[in-house]
């Protein structure tokens, strides 16, 4: 189904997201994971109260379910978001930032996935090593940098399963 740029990805909700890393070695169908992101395995192991109220507004947020779209060709996952959203700079801005370093997808990367860490640590009171930590570790997310022009936390299941091209590829082909 396409709307305005906007297409439904049709997905079985009995299928098993698995491989890319190891994903879901729990084995949760994706029509589980769609209704609650943030797996039951997860939400244990988080220690921080307020880490814990994101990753509980996004499972409340899919209680009915997630469905993966496509924008302009890309997947987008706003809908799994998790925590802070945190606008990304622009090429130029990138440039000024790397101080006549090169460009690459590392460099990029380290410059975003930094903004993100840095906010969430503030939202948090929380150093940006734990936030570093929180992110990969107590929520088993990934810093997504989406097609908006943003940059927030998705579940690993879903960065790795859906695969994609975003801000680095197209930062780097400008």
């Amino acid at each position: 189904m396409t709307l305005s740029n906007s297409e439904i990805c049709i997905v079985s909700d009995s299928d098993v997201p698995s491989g890319s890393g190891g994903i879901n070695g729990e084995g949760y169908t994706y029509g589980q994971l769609r209704r609650q992101p943030i797996i039951p395995e997860v939400m244990r192991r988080i220690t921080n109260a307020t880490i814990r109220k994101m990753a509980e507004e996004c499972n409340a947020r899919n209680k009915e379910g997630f469905v993966m779209r496509k924008v302009g060709g890309e997947y987008c996952f706003d809908g799994l978001r998790v925590g802070p959203k945190v606008k990304t700079p622009s090429r130029d801005e990138i440039l000024h930032l790397m101080d006549g370093q090169p460009l690459t997808a590392a460099a990029i990367r380290s410059i975003t996935y930094n903004i993100l860490r840095e906010a969430l640590a503030r939202e948090c009171g929380m150093s940006l090593r734990e936030a570093a930590d929180a992110i990969g570790n107590q929520l088993d997310c990934a810093p997504h940098e989406d097609i908006s022009g943003y940059i927030f936390m998705v579940p690993n299941w879903a960065h790795k399963w859906f695969r994609h091209n975003g801000f680095v590829s197209r930062t780097l082909t400008r």
